[in-house]
């Protein structure tokens, strides 16, 4: 398994949890299932896309790598299924500095 936690497997890319990255895995393929092992242990389960160069990505495989390793603290802004980014305007400040002035 590559560094990406990402797998290939019938010319599309499935996600691995992070933690098993750079780790030797095994791939079984059932009907439109594909399971990923560790050891014997399933680590990974999606359903197989018929679509050719697709990434089939679970968000919760990514989970240990938005911790913060110092206190252990989940960074919460990537739970949601959607993350929405609001642009912050700029402000004119000069007023302020001919204030201070």
């Amino acid at each position: 398994m590559q560094k990406d936690c990402l797998i290939s497997y019938g010319g599309n890319q499935y996600s691995v949890p992070s933690e098993y990255a750079g780790k030797d895995v095994a791939v079984v393929a059932l009907d439109n299932l594909l399971a990923v092992y560790h050891e014997g242990k399933q680590i990974a389960l999606h359903r197989i896309s018929y679509q050719k160069k697709d990434m089939v990505v679970n968000a919760h495989h990514y989970r240990r790598l938005t911790v913060k390793q110092s206190f252990d603290i989940e960074n919460t802004l990537l739970d949601g299924d959607n993350v929405i980014d609001f642009p912050i305007q700029p402000h004119d400040l000069s007023r302020y500095d001919e204030v201070l002035l």
